[in-house]
C-alpha cells in the first residue's frame, strides 16, 4: 500500500523568491498595509498548526518522501533549494528541512518547463505597472487553468512514478491545485491543514 498525506498549502512572502517584492507590492496596493499584514499573520498561525500537524505524524522518516508544490528538483540540488529557502524565512521549506534532517527523501515534484512559463507571467506582472501589469494579468489569466492542469498531471505522474509500495509521501500543495483526482488508485490519500 502507497500512503500520501496531502498538506493544502498557502504560500507566504518567503516561498516566491525573487518576485517577493513585486508580490508584496501588488498585494499590499490591492489590499492596502494593515489587511496586508492581517493576512500575513493568518498564514502565519496557519503554518504554526500544520508544522504540529506534521510533528504528531507517526512516520518512519527514511520512508517518506516529500513532494513540493514549486520544487522541479530532487537529490543534491532539491536539498540545496530546500536549505536556502528556509534561511530566508520560509517556514514551508523550513518544515521540510527538518523532515529531510531526519531522513525523508526530496522528489522533484514539478516540471521545469511549466515553472517557467509560470515564472515568466508573474514576472512580467510584477515588473510592470498600470496598463502594461493589467496586460500581463489578461494575459496570464488566459493561460492559468490550462498551466494548473497540466502542472497538476505533471505532479501526479510524479508521485506515481516514485512513491514505492510501503512508502508514505507528504505532498506540500497550493489549495487550488487538483492532483488527488489524477493518481492511481492504489494510493489510500489522507490530508492535514485546512488552509481556507
Amino acid at each position: 500500500m502507497r500512503k500520501l498525506i496531502v498538506a493544502r498549502i498557502v504560500h507566504s512572502p518567503e516561498d516566491m523568491g525573487s518576485m517577493r517584492e513585486g508580490l508584496e507590492r501588488i498585494g499590499v496596493s490591492r489590499l492596502g498595509r494593515e489587511r496586508w499584514e492581517e493576512n500575513r499573520r493568518r498564514i502565519e498561525r496557519f503554518w504554526d498548526e500544520l508544522e504540529r500537524e506534521i510533528d504528531l505524524l507517526d512516520i518512519d522518516p527514511a520512508r517518506l518522501r516529500i513532494y513540493q508544490d514549486g520544487l522541479p528538483a530532487g537529490g543534491e540540488l532539491g536539498e540545496r533549494i530546500i536549505r536556502e529557502t528556509a534561511s530566508k524565512g520560509s517556514r514551508n521549506y523550513q518544515i521540510i528541512k527538518k523532515l529531510m534532517d531526519r531522513g525523508a527523501r526530496i522528489e522533484a515534484t514539478e516540471s521545469p518547463e511549466l515553472l517557467l512559463k509560470e515564472y515568466q507571467h508573474i514576472k512580467a506582472m510584477v515588473s510592470t505597472t498600470g496598463e502594461e501589469q493589467r496586460r500581463a494579468l489578461d494575459a496570464y489569466n488566459m493561460e492559468k487553468d490550462r498551466l494548473l492542469e497540466e502542472r497538476d498531471a505533471y505532479i501526479a505522474r510524479r508521485i506515481a512514478e516514485t512513491l514505492r509500495d510501503g512508502e508514505t509521501g507528504l505532498l506540500f500543495i497550493g489549495a487550488h491545485h487538483k492532483v488527488v483526482p489524477r493518481l492511481p488508485p492504489d494510493v489510500e490519500v489522507s490530508y492535514l491543514g485546512d488552509p481556507g
